[in-house]
């Protein structure tokens, strides 16, 4: 018997040591709701050129910005007498693929035009700031591109190239 004891004692001094387990309780009232949002990756594409035309230099004496907005409409230097505009101009086409009823930002960057005779200018791209998908993947969406230039008095001739950087992004 008083090994029972003994066996009893020790095994009791175990239970009160042990930590007692509780059952698992659940959320009270109704459990929070659970949501993913699954959309297609963006893609950019573009068709055509940015082409301010011929800008003539008529004794620039402050910097004279040209704008080509992305209808297709050129200010030149607001109507100055220092610089003449004329030929033929064109914007660029972008075309914008992803999930339908998301909006994207157009992200605009300047860029850097270089002349055929050294010098620099600045291209700044002009246009609309976001575009609301109307579908999913094609056709896409369809947004121009514009853009402006500054011309100074140190500015020299010459054909001036570069790239429009544009990029979109969902929000």
């Amino acid at each position: 018997m008083t090994k029972f004891v003994k066996i009893a004692a020790a095994a009791a001094a175990v239970l009160a040591a042990t930590p007692a387990i509780a059952a698992p309780v659940g959320v009270t009232g109704a459990p929070p709701s659970a949501s993913a949002r699954i959309i297609r990756p963006l893609t950019l594409s573009a068709t055509g050129s940015l082409n301010f035309g011929t800008i003539v230099l008529n004794g620039v004496t402050a910097n004279r910005t040209v704008t080509l907005s992305a209808a297709n409409v050129v200010d030149c230097a607001g109507g100055s007498a220092e610089l003449a505009c004329s030929g033929t101009t064109s914007v660029p086409t972008y075309n914008v693929r992803g999930t339908n009823n998301q909006v994207v930002t157009v992200i605009k960057n300047s860029s850097t035009l270089t002349g055929s005779n050294g010098g620099t200018l600045t291209l700044t791209p002009v246009g609309q700031n976001t575009v609301t998908l109307t579908s999913s993947g094609a056709p896409g969406d369809n947004f121009a591109i514009g853009g402006s230039i500054t011309i100074g008095a140190a500015t020299v001739d010459g054909l001036y190239t570069g790239t429009v950087d544009v990029q979109v992004d969902y929000q």
